[in-house]
């Protein structure tokens, strides 16, 4: 495939991953950031082959722009693009959350709404890899036209992840558990440790669970701010699903019944085990 003009607003991670990634293959990244700081972050470690002066020069002449800036700038971003349609074959974003983004873009016939399922408790351009797509999901929405479908299946598939169709409704819904739930946990579980970390010997007694539990508590609320309103009522049912959870298993503690734990383990594991089977597999979802 020929090298390709690519407009990146949002240099942050994930944009930043995306470009180092692109112009390993020989396109050319122009990229833009509110965040001046981010943007030359990202032309320094190799991301982008310039940093344009606001978003409009970044999208000028780029065959396909990705928009991977929080929600709330992305959707802003999708309404001045309908207001204004550029010459781009294939417009994409990189949200958690769907409904938003597809309603502003409903005007743009070369958008296509999608999700890569990768990322990391770290933020910024200084986090980002050229492999951290490799072998993962990529989610898009399949309810776009056939030119845009094709062409979004082809830019993800030289991310090198794997292409999913999820409708954006389900998506929401999905996102809610599997995304938006363990994050809202980690922060949970980090703000209980937090309270607890004058405690003599706490720290001392963190060991890698409580490490790789609270990983996510590391996260930008700059970036989950967004998220978390546009999907409030998926992830509020989830965590009090979570919340009736752990309030049974508190009473079974209480009532000296931890003998029925043993089925909860099992499940527990039988689920961890399918997660991890899902990893070794190169075509599932």
């Amino acid at each position: 495939m020929p090298p390709e003009a690519i407009g990146v607003v949002g240099t942050g991670l994930i944009g930043a991953s995306i470009g180092l990634r692109a112009r390993a293959q020989g396109d050319r990244v122009v990229g833009w950031d509110a965040d001046p700081q981010h943007a030359a972050l990202a032309l320094e470690r190799g991301a982008l082959d310039a940093v344009a002066p606001d978003e409009a020069a970044a999208l000028r002449d780029a065959q396909v722009i990705v928009l991977a800036a929080p929600l709330k700038a992305t959707v802003a971003s999708l309404e001045r693009l309908a207001a204004d349609p550029p010459k781009a074959a294939l417009i994409v974003d990189v949200a958690s959350v769907k409904l938003p983004v597809v309603h502003a873009a409903a005007a743009l016939a070369a958008f296509v709404a999608t999700h890569p399922i990768a990322g990391s408790e770290r933020s910024g351009p200084g986090a980002a890899r050229a492999d951290l797509f490799e072998g993962r999901a990529w989610t898009y929405d399949p309810n776009a036209s056939d030119e845009a479908l094709e062409r979004a299946r082809t830019f993800i598939a030289r991310m090198g992840a794997r292409p999913i169709p999820v409708p954006s409704v389900a998506h929401d819904r999905l996102a809610a558990l599997t995304s938006h739930l363990p994050q809202v946990l980690a922060v949970a579980l980090a703000g209980q440790l937090a309270a607890r970390l004058g405690d003599e010997g706490v720290l001392e007694l963190c060991g890698s669970g409580m490490r790789s539990m609270t990983r996510l508590g590391a996260s930008s609320w700059a970036m989950w701010e967004g998220v978390l309103s546009a999907n409030a009522p998926a992830v509020a049912q989830e965590v009090r699903e979570l919340s009736t959870i752990l309030s049974g298993i508190a009473d079974e503690l209480d009532a000296d019944r931890t003998h029925l734990l043993r089925s909860r383990f099992a499940t527990a594991a039988a689920a961890a085990g399918s997660l991890a089977e899902n990893e070794k597999s190169p075509h599932s979802v």
